[in-house]
């Protein structure tokens, strides 16, 4: 062999083994990278004013603040007016001109996001505020693709979701007593089926019972006397209290997260149903505001949108793009590469906008809306007996069916 030859045959022998060094990097790369875990939380009766990094400073939220600053902040985002059509809608993909069959119903032939996850390999939970088996169309927990859950207003269970709560846990009705509150133990849920899923990819759903009324003292403010019941006059304090024990209970599933080493590796996303309890009034900036829930007006919808996912959410995203609870579910599925369930749907993803991409923004968002509250529809009710209201909206306008036309800075 050549001295040439010997040159040329080391200089490849060295470019093989670079190469399949490199391969063998990449490898155990793609081995190692685990997929996504998401935590969806979604609070109950509670506005985009009522949170610090939107911009109130009467509400005290430091936890989701921090997310906030430290992710990606959606000023745009938009529930229904009122719980059923908003949990609906987040939990199919598909507006309520497709599903909506009655307040309080999910309909049984629905696909979830449950059942996509499920479907996909991952563990399944769901814990807090159920409320969608009513009528001859509802369905239960298990039927929604998850295989485990805790949860209240579900059948067995009666009213009381605070203190001494009736919980249904995966068919047994928990025994509790006037010291538990509900949203500690729905928490624990989330958090022991975090533990028990480490090392395997899991999707987590808790719609809170907080801060629904009743409005009764948390357990950071009962008192040594241990009461718990709302006296005359408390309301908005106590809905205050309610408002930072919810941020509080957000931070344990992060330090949850934290200390099974899972933080960088699931999404977390907060947001909530619809408008604040329209017996509410409170501060925001320099004026008074009263509660809008249930109304087809931007108090009655207009809803916070948080994602954190640290190393992959850059800090600091603040979006003024439009994002529909219909997104939720391509959302999720551009997250994790879950397979989208095989009907129509109404939703876009927004995951590209929470990594700082451009992404496939919204121009309008459609709102169908039913409302069981009979006041709501007395400006804009149409249709079936005259309940029906229907409108058109961006960031800056809404129009309704019947051709009313809103600045949203109105609050129209």
């Amino acid at each position: 062999m050549s001295v040439l030859n010997a040159k040329q045959f080391t200089i490849r022998l060295f470019l093989l083994i670079i190469a399949c060094f490199l391969v063998s990097i990449a490898e155990g790369a793609a081995k190692t990278k685990k997929p996504y875990n998401v935590i969806l939380i979604m609070a109950d009766d509670s506005a985009v004013d009522n949170y610090g990094c939107y911009g109130s400073t009467f509400f005290k939220t430091p936890r989701l603040d921090a997310l906030a600053r430290t992710g990606a902040k959606f000023n745009h985002c938009y529930s229904e007016p009122v719980c059923t059509p908003s949990r609906v809608k987040i939990m199919t993909g598909r507006d309520g001109i497709r599903n909506y069959i009655q307040f309080g119903t999910l309909d049984r032939d629905e696909i979830t996001f449950g059942t996509m996850m499920k479907q996909a390999g991952y563990a399944t939970a769901i814990a807090g505020k159920w409320q969608l088996h009513g009528g001859n169309r509802g369905t239960l927990a298990p039927a929604c693709g998850f295989e485990t859950y805790c949860l209240w207003n579900y059948p067995g269970t009666q009213r009381s979701r605070y203190w001494n709560p009736s919980i249904m846990q995966d068919g047994k009705l928990l025994q509790t007593g006037k010291e538990d509150y509900g949203p500690d133990i729905f928490t624990n849920f989330i958090i022991n089926f975090i533990g028990r899923n480490k090392n395997k990819p899991f999707f987590a759903y808790y719609p809170m019972v907080l801060v629904h009324s009743p409005f009764p003292k948390t357990p950071h403010n009962v008192g040594t006397d241990g009461k718990t019941a709302q006296a005359k006059g408390e309301a908005l304090e106590n809905f205050r209290g309610m408002t930072l024990y919810a941020d509080k209970l957000v931070g344990k599933i992060i330090d949850a997260l934290e200390s099974h080493g899972l933080r960088e590796n699931t999404v977390v996303i907060f947001t909530t149903d619809n408008g604040t309890h329209r017996s509410l009034t409170y501060p925001f900036r320099k004026e008074q505001r009263t509660g809008e829930k249930a109304f087809a007006t931007d108090g009655g919808s207009h809803a916070p949108l948080i994602i954190n996912c640290p190393g992959t959410v850059p800090a600091g995203v603040v979006s003024d793009d439009l994002v529909d609870f219909s997104d939720m579910m391509p959302t999720i599925a551009g997250i994790t590469e879950a397979k989208l369930p095989n009907v129509e749907l109404d939703g876009r993803s927004f995951w590209p906008q929470c990594l700082g991409q451009v992404g496939n923004p919204r121009e309008w968002i459609f709102q169908y809306y039913y409302p069981k509250y009979a006041l709501a529809a007395k400006n804009h009710g149409q249709g079936i007996n005259g309940f029906e209201i229907i409108w058109a909206q961006n960031q800056h306008f809404k129009l309704y069916r019947d051709g009313a036309l809103y600045a949203t800075s109105d609050r129209r």
